[in-house]
């Protein structure tokens, strides 16, 4: 079974071929074009544990692209990957400025969390790890809601206060 970092390092079409795929009609509001067509898509990981879902457009190859990156978000902050001591800033060699559609941002938060995992969900050892400033690092998180909210569960689940929005 391939790794986290080895799924979201692949091609759209080759971490598909890794996933199971469905598609069905979807309910909901949308008129009577809605469910005239088997236009929604549901992607699987590898291990049946994360599932990504789009059911946003009428064109199922749009719903296919954004669950793809539905699924590499979700694989990025569900999965852990261990960090060897003294590792951390070395792992991610690529510009802090990504933003959620450059391909190579999955990665970068996975990478983020890693390290954010590795020091029990403290943001100023994992910034002094990653070698950055806390600041940095909060700004970082603060830039996606999704990974905000689940740094946020996991500190809640040490019994740490919530960051704080910059």
């Amino acid at each position: 079974m391939p790794t986290r970092n080895d799924l979201l390092e692949l091609e759209d079409e080759a971490l598909l071929r890794q996933c199971r795929q469905e598609t069905y009609r979807a309910s909901g509001p949308g008129g009577q074009h809605r469910n005239t067509t088997d236009s929604a898509v549901r992607i699987t990981a590898p291990d049946g544990k994360i599932v990504a879902s789009c059911a946003d457009h009428r064109s199922q190859h749009r719903n296919r692209s954004e669950a793809l990156k539905r699924l590499r978000t979700a694989l990025a902050i569900e999965t852990r990957m261990p960090i060897a001591p003294g590792r951390a800033s070395e792992r991610w060699g690529g510009s802090w400025k990504l933003g959620k559609k450059d391909r190579r941002y999955a990665g970068f938060i996975a990478h983020v969390f890693d390290v954010l995992a590795h020091n029990d969900w403290a943001v100023g050892e994992a910034a002094k790890a990653l070698g950055i400033s806390t600041g940095k690092l909060v700004r970082t998180l603060a830039h996606d809601p999704q990974a905000w909210n689940a740094v946020n569960q996991e500190r809640a689940k040490l019994e740490l206060v919530n960051l704080r929005r910059p």
